[in-house]
């Protein structure tokens, strides 16, 4: 599906019936038809319009009859069990073109800012690639937040809990595997002579580049911090099921010991002290001292 749109900025954003010069084309699931319309219309590279429409293509920016692809990756709760996922930016001569597999967020965000306007195609590339960023930014800073609501109830986390730290590591992990090369393309974009940016735009980029790194950086610390909660996690359920045992242990010990002693003095045979008056506080006696003994042991090990 290709919509077309004109306007932006001052002027308001119209959906269009058809193409028109300086106008932006947001293309979605396009079929064979449509692709090739693509690629007769702009002289595109059908072999880039197809890489762009893989969920899983890594950001990087290529250059092919002097039109600028940018790939790019960004977070998105539409795909299920995908954290992120990419899009293409195609800047032509007279018309921006996005393109992705799914209807992203992000396509929908652009059209209500103020500052996105059809007629100046690299201010709109700037839009995009700040909102790729925010989009990164917020969805780090509210794990993050997350993550340390639960430090502070540590000692009372559950199974759950556990879990959705697990599903936030991996989102994570997806986040820091897109970081690099977006952080590349951001400053690649600067080096490309066909693409004449105003100096405040630049700084713009510049420190777009910046904050990139920066939420990089949340980003690993976050990380950190959940691993350890793992490991603390771990590491207490191990001692406590360490401790169980041997609670276990020195139970079914003191319980073996009357338990021998009584059946060996229930034989049908003769016996010591068999014919003791006080038979059985003796044999009572014993297990205690026998008790008092394995207790003494089992501190000096540390057992208990």
């Amino acid at each position: 599906m290709i919509k077309y749109y004109k306007g932006g900025g001052k002027a308001e954003l119209k959906e269009l019936e058809k193409l028109s010069p300086s106008s932006w084309l947001n293309v979605l699931n396009p079929d064979k038809e449509e692709i090739g319309f693509l690629v007769d219309k702009f002289g595109l590279e059908e072999n880039l319009l197809i890489d762009g429409l893989d969920l899983y293509e890594m950001p990087r920016i290529e250059q092919e009859n002097k039109n600028i692809y940018i790939f790019l990756r960004v977070p998105t709760s539409r795909i299920e069990n995908e954290s992120t996922s990419s899009f293409l930016i195609v800047i032509t001569k007279n018309n921006l073109i996005t393109m992705g597999k799914t209807d992203l967020e992000i396509f929908g965000e652009l059209p209500k800012s103020k500052y996105f306007s059809t007629d100046r195609k690299l201010r709109c590339v700037l839009q995009i690639l700040f909102y790729v960023f925010r989009a990164f930014n917020l969805n780090v800073r509210r794990i993050l937040k997350e993550v340390k609501r639960d430090k502070r109830n540590i000692k009372r986390l559950k199974e759950k809990d556990i879990l959705d730290l697990v599903l936030q590591e991996d989102m994570l992990n997806d986040y820091l595997f897109s970081f690099s090369p977006l952080i590349d393309i951001y400053n690649k974009i600067l080096k490309i002579r066909d693409l004449k940016f105003k100096e405040d735009e630049k700084e713009f980029i510049e420190d777009l580049v910046i904050d990139l790194n920066q939420t990089f950086n949340t980003c690993k610390s976050a990380l950190k911090t959940i691993s350890n909660m793992r490991n603390y996690y771990s590491t207490t359920l191990t001692n406590n099921l360490n401790r169980i045992i041997t609670i276990l242990t020195i139970f079914t010990v003191f319980l073996t010991i009357p338990t021998v002693i009584s059946s060996v003095y229930g034989m049908n045979i003769l016996l010591p002290f068999q014919n003791l008056p006080n038979l059985f506080m003796f044999l009572v006696g014993i297990t205690i001292f026998i008790w008092v003994i394995i207790l003494v042991v089992f501190k000096k090990k540390k057992l208990i």
